[in-house]
């Protein structure tokens, strides 16, 4: 429940906020005349001609508020544009974007952070519905506390190595840097591990090491669901330079894309993927996940894939089906080492 207390926090502090400065307080310089505060430029109008800055400057609690939900979260004009356009016709968006049409909507990169931040906070809050939160927390408890004791043993180890005489500088660099990646890592796992057992039970290592071929397989699956909200949030933009290579390659005797071409491409096509994960999550939360639901969204998926593609680089109908299987591919490819990065960082 982490994630929704936080995500509480933030509303809470907006009310708050709103509460005591209801109007956003008074703002610097409320005449259009005057100077640019930012660079001293004569002010004409609402924003300064030579570095854009706004002539009206809020100090308050509710202008913070305002700057988070409008630079952060992009939640302005420009996302209602650029969602549909996503989301019913992909590659006119990333042409388009390609070609110069960027003031009309989120630049990918932007939408690709929200749409990870999104699916993280979705993923927090609604990704562990299918057990009880007791057995869920004991499972993951048993399975940290043992990750914790993995890396006491290699701080020890390696602070041991530091100790040896005669060490070349760029030998004690690698192994400071290892310590300190080591006591990052168990500052995080015993964090985890020390909420997890204030809701379920502890067991002893008698009864950890007698799990069932079932028990083991479930708490591998919580430990790894764990490494990925950890991981997968905070090393999300590799999937981008994973993925641009291999586009670079399908689309390599095309030399009218470059690839900003194909990163575009990717960054657009991984942050509509992330929002579909978002909402099937939801959608599984609250009890639609047959089978009939999950089948309609990996077609539409199959479908958006091509779309795109086709779209973004004018492909022809056919040119787009038979080179639909290789961005499969691509995808999975990518997904794979995306998710062994995530998982094995331990």
């Amino acid at each position: 429940m982490s994630g929704l207390s936080e995500a509480g926090d933030v509303v809470t502090g907006g009310l708050w906020a709103a509460a005591v400065e209801p109007g956003h307080g008074r703002a610097v310089g409320e005449a259009h005349g005057g100077a640019c505060l930012n660079c001293g430029e004569a002010l004409t109008g609402s924003y300064c001609t030579n570095c854009g800055q706004s002539a009206h400057v809020h100090r308050t609690l509710g202008a913070m508020w305002h700057d988070l939900s409008h630079s952060v979260l992009h939640f302005d004009g420009k996302i209602w544009r650029t969602l549909p356009e996503l989301a019913l016709r992909p590659g006119e968006l990333t042409r388009r974007y390609i070609h110069g049409e960027r003031a009309k909507f989120v630049s990918p990169f932007a939408l690709f952070l929200f749409s990870a931040l999104l699916m993280y906070a979705t993923y927090s809050i609604f990704g562990h519905h299918d057990a009880s939160p007791q057995a869920s927390a004991q499972e993951s408890a048993r399975t940290l506390e043992k990750q914790v004791e993995k890396l006491d043993d290699r701080i020890a180890s390696t602070e041991a190595d530091l100790k040896e005489p005669d060490l070349s500088d760029s030998r004690r660099a690698r192994l400071q840097r290892r310590l300190a990646e080591a006591r990052d890592d168990r500052q995080e796992l015993a964090a985890a591990s020390a909420i997890t057992a204030d809701v379920g039970q502890k067991v002893t290592k008698e009864d950890a090491a007698g799990q069932s071929v079932v028990e083991q397989i479930t708490t591998k699956k919580e430990f790894v669901a764990y490494r990925l909200k950890a991981n997968a949030y905070k090393f999300s933009w590799v999937l981008i330079l994973i993925s641009t290579p291999m586009m670079w390659m399908l689309f390599a005797w095309r030399r009218d894309y470059g690839l900003y071409d194909h990163a575009t491409f990717v960054t657009y096509s991984i942050s509509f993927m992330s929002l579909l994960f978002s909402l099937w999550m939801v959608a599984s939360w609250i009890g639609l996940s047959s089978g009939i639901v999950m089948l309609a969204l990996m077609l539409y998926a199959l479908w958006h894939m091509y779309a795109d593609m086709r779209g973004a680089y004018q492909l022809s109908r056919t040119g787009a089906l038979v080179r639909l299987p290789l961005l499969y591919g691509i995808a999975a490819v990518s997904g794979g080492m995306f998710y062994a990065l995530v998982t094995g960082m331990s």
